[in-house]
């Protein structure tokens, strides 16, 4: 007995076939970027607004536009902040200079 098979048949198949190559093709990868990316993450660079400076290796000063410039004692190199950042952090640091002398009175 001889089966016949459909030509409908073969490509509706095929198509399932396809798809689930496509899905499976996919799924791999994702693994194989996944892998990659895992092994060989890319350089960070350093941000200079993470680093904590101690008042003992930086000075402050806010110029005539109240930008803020904080200065490294040891290098001299400086890094500028707005102006609203620099009214911030001098009006932060005049209110504690005016608590401490009200307190000491």
């Amino acid at each position: 007995m001889k089966t016949v098979v459909k030509k409908e048949q073969v490509i509706k198949v095929a198509k399932k076939v396809f798809s689930y190559a496509i899905i499976v093709g996919a799924l791999g990868a994702g693994f194989v970027i996944g892998r990659f990316t895992q092994t060989y993450p890319p350089a960070k660079e350093g941000n200079p607004y993470q680093a904590i400076h101690s008042i003992k290796k930086v000075s402050i000063a806010v110029n005539e536009s109240n930008e803020l410039m904080l200065i490294n004692r040891t290098t001299g190199k400086y890094q500028m902040y707005s102006d609203s950042i620099g009214v911030a952090i001098f009006k932060m640091y005049s209110n504690r200079i005016y608590q401490n002398a009200s307190s000491n009175e």
